[in-house]
């Protein structure tokens, strides 16, 4: 004849409790454990082989470090129209293809800001984005206020971009 458990007797707990407790080591160590070392083994030799790829690319390619930044040099004045100009050129987005507006300068937070707005027409997602990192590197006072893009439709990969951007002096 089977017997109830009777979940409000403490003896059940006194039981079930290190049971389980027993069961979650055995787990841990038997399966958990395992898996950890193997993912630690992996991520290291992940690192390894992305560390040689960083190193190649730095030899084979140092104009990509052109850009930093000297703290010994004078800083030199920020103008929207030829910043906007020199990297849209250096990523061949040309110039009938977006549209500049700079506004003028403003105290904002204590600081004077100037801030510009720039529609793209048209544009493929991974040039709009080494567009805006390669700005944002380069400048690190220059924040990217807003950034809304739509699909061009008939298109397979051209997009709409309309950018906001405020340079803090």
């Amino acid at each position: 004849m089977k017997e109830k458990i009777d979940l409000k007797d403490p003896n059940v707990y006194y039981i079930l409790v290190p049971v389980l407790a027993a069961i979650w080591a055995v787990t841990a160590g038997v399966v958990f454990y395992p898996k950890s070392v193997k993912a630690w083994g992996d991520s290291e030799t992940e690192y390894t082989k992305a560390k040689a790829l960083m190193d190649q690319l730095v030899t084979l390619q140092p104009e990509r470090l052109a850009y930093k930044v000297d703290e010994n040099a004078e800083s030199e004045d920020f103008d929207f129209t030829k910043t906007i100009n020199e990297f849209a050129g250096a990523l061949s987005i040309p110039p009938s293809n977006y549209n500049l507006t700079v506004r003028s300068e403003a105290n904002r937070a204590g600081r004077k800001t100037r801030s510009a707005s720039i529609s793209i027409k048209a544009i493929d997602i991974e040039k709009l984005a080494q567009f805006l990192s390669a700005l944002l590197l380069r400048w690190p006072d220059l924040k990217c206020d807003t950034l809304s893009f739509s699909k061009i439709k008939d298109a397979k990969n051209n997009w709409q971009a309309d950018i906001s951007l405020t340079y803090f002096y």
